[in-house]
């Protein structure tokens, strides 16, 4: 039971909560609607509309005006009141804690606010375009009617300058008188509103007008008379250039010339219909032509007296190399009698004729039509100032074949005196062994020395051969001085052993009346030295004394050492 009286005190408790929580937020919204419904009261209409009474009070401002006022008292009277009495009725409803109908007349006039508010936003910004555009009006006409005066005392002072366009011209003049009229009719019956669309529209014609009306006579000046007076001038120019001996064929000025004077035709009745964009960019173009014609008869002038300058200097570099190049190939056929040239090499060589025969016959060519006057001059320049590079590449590849030719040679006379190095060294070999006193040389080591003057032979016979092949001279020459560096070595070696066993021979005699082992052992080794095994001979010596003397190496490198 006891549960149950607290259950139901908590339960009291929270609906006394929960009403006092909602009681709050539904007298908040009411709070919130009332201030908006008294700002909107507030609002300065009635300020705003007595911006409008200081205008002409007359036809659709008159209507607008009453309109707004209407609505405005409808508004304040009807409107307003009406949700003030519908707020007490949801206040009545929240005391009742009748949330539910009190929220949805709050929802209804959140509404019907929205509307209101959109209502009076509505008013107030028709009110003020109206307001704003008969001021915008009282400040710009002025300013537009005098450039509308101007424009018309241009029409009466340049007036013999727009010739053909003055029809067009006058006709937009009376286009603005009537829109003019308009904006007066429409500002008198109170459509400020249209009105200033009809200034805007005035403004933007008159500003086209006056820019007509500048363009105009330029335009007239640049077709007449600019342009017909360069023309003529570029034709007789083009005229007594080609009686000077110009050739100006490629360049079609008098085609051209005829095109530009039929298209000034066009541009005159472009200008008449006030076509004036697509004239201008069509001159624009006729000028860049006319430059461009004038440039490239300046350039053939200018050509010409180059032609004077470059000729002698064409004319003298080919000839020396042409010399150049007939030596070369003399040199050439000689060097082929003696030496093997690469097939590579001597295509580069029959390339570099071909080369300078082009070149010859191109400048034969180019001064032959340069006594026609057959070309322009300005083409012939471009020819002969390539040619004159190609001239320098076909000296470079001579000067660089001439190299090739004489390195062949270098290496010839290197080759030789390499051979005379090697046959020094071979007889400097063989004198080692003479003046060394040995009994003589072991058979392979004679026949290495055979050998050895054979690749010498071998060599010079392949440097006597008819053409001379170098690269095969250089194999061979390479194989003899490794094969005859190798029997140096090997002699050097031999004599010093030869000498060594005579030594330890010569030294073990000592031992050998008392000990007949190491007699006879050093008498093997006497044989070995004269059956010219001098390296048998030196180890049977030096082993026989090591019986006596086990450190006989020592003494041997002592002695070495010592002959070093």
């Amino acid at each position: 039971m006891l549960f149950v009286i607290i259950g139901m005190i908590l339960l009291f408790i929270a609906a006394v909560i929960y009403g006092a929580w909602r009681r709050k937020k539904t007298y908040s919204e009411i709070d919130r609607i009332e201030a908006w419904r008294v700002e909107l009261t507030n609002r300065p209409i009635a300020k705003e509309m007595a911006k409008i009474k200081e205008l002409k009070m007359v036809g659709e401002t008159e209507k607008k005006f009453d309109k707004w006022r209407n609505d405005w008292d409808s508004i304040l009277t009807g409107v307003l009141p009406s949700v003030e009495e519908t707020l007490f009725t949801a206040e009545e409803l929240t005391d009742k804690y009748q949330f539910r109908k009190a929220e949805q007349l709050i929802k209804s006039l959140n509404i019907r606010m929205e509307k209101t508010e959109d209502r009076i936003n509505r008013m107030l910004n028709d009110l003020n375009a109206v307001v704003d555009s008969a001021s915008k009006n009282r400040e710009d006409v002025t300013p537009i009617k005098e450039s509308y005066h101007q424009i018309k005392k241009n029409m009466i002072t340049k007036r013999s300058q727009f010739r053909k366009a003055l029809p067009l011209l006058e006709q937009q003049v009376k286009d603005i008188d009537r829109q003019f009229k308009k904006y007066d009719t429409e500002t008198e019956t109170g459509k400020y509103i249209e009105a200033r669309e009809t200034l805007l529209q005035v403004k933007k014609a008159i500003e086209s007008v006056g820019q007509q009306i500048e363009r105009v006579p330029g335009l007239y000046q640049d077709i007449q008379r600019t342009i017909p007076d360069q023309l003529r001038e570029l034709r007789e120019g083009h005229q007594e250039m080609s009686e000077q001996g110009y050739s100006l064929e490629y360049l079609q000025v008098d085609a051209q010339v005829d095109e530009m004077e039929k298209h000034l035709h066009v541009l005159l009745e472009a200008v008449a219909k006030l076509e004036l964009d697509d004239t201008e960019e069509s001159l624009k173009e006729m000028h860049e032509q006319l430059d461009f014609l004038y440039a490239q008869m300046e350039k053939e002038v200018l050509s010409r007296q180059q032609l004077h300058e470059i000729i002698p200097v064409v004319e003298d570099k080919l000839d020396k190399v042409g010399d150049m190049v007939r030596a070369l190939d003399d040199e050439t056929e000689t060097v082929r009698e003696s030496y093997h040239i690469d097939v590579d090499d001597l295509k580069a060589q029959r390339e570099i004729d071909k080369a300078y025969q082009k070149l010859e016959k191109s400048f034969f060519e180019a001064d032959e039509i340069l006594k026609k006057h057959s070309e322009a001059f300005s083409s012939i320049l471009e020819k002969l100032e390539s040619m004159k590079n190609d001239i320098i590449a076909v000296e470079a590849a001579a000067d660089e074949f001439s190299d090739k030719i004489k390195a062949l040679r270098k290496d010839e006379m290197a080759a030789k005196e390499t051979i005379q190095k090697l046959k020094r060294s071979l007889f400097e070999t063989k004198r080692m062994i003479q003046k060394s006193n040995i009994p003589g040389v072991p058979a392979e080591f004679a026949d290495a020395l055979v050998q050895a003057g054979d690749g010498l032979k071998a060599v010079n016979e392949k440097l006597d051969e008819k053409p001379l092949d170098m690269s095969s001279v250089q194999e061979l020459l390479t194989h003899a001085g490794t094969f005859i560096k190798d029997v140096h070595s090997r002699a050097e070696t031999m004599v010093e052993t030869a000498e060594m066993a005579e030594e330890m021979i010569r030294y073990g005699n000592r031992y050998r009346s008392e000990y007949p082992d190491i007699d006879q052992e050093l008498k093997k080794a006497e044989i070995s030295f004269r059956n010219y095994d001098y390296h048998e001979a030196l180890e049977t010596a030096v082993k026989a004394i090591e019986k006596k003397e086990p450190k006989i190496l020592k003494k041997v490198d002592l002695y070495q050492g010592r002959r070093a």
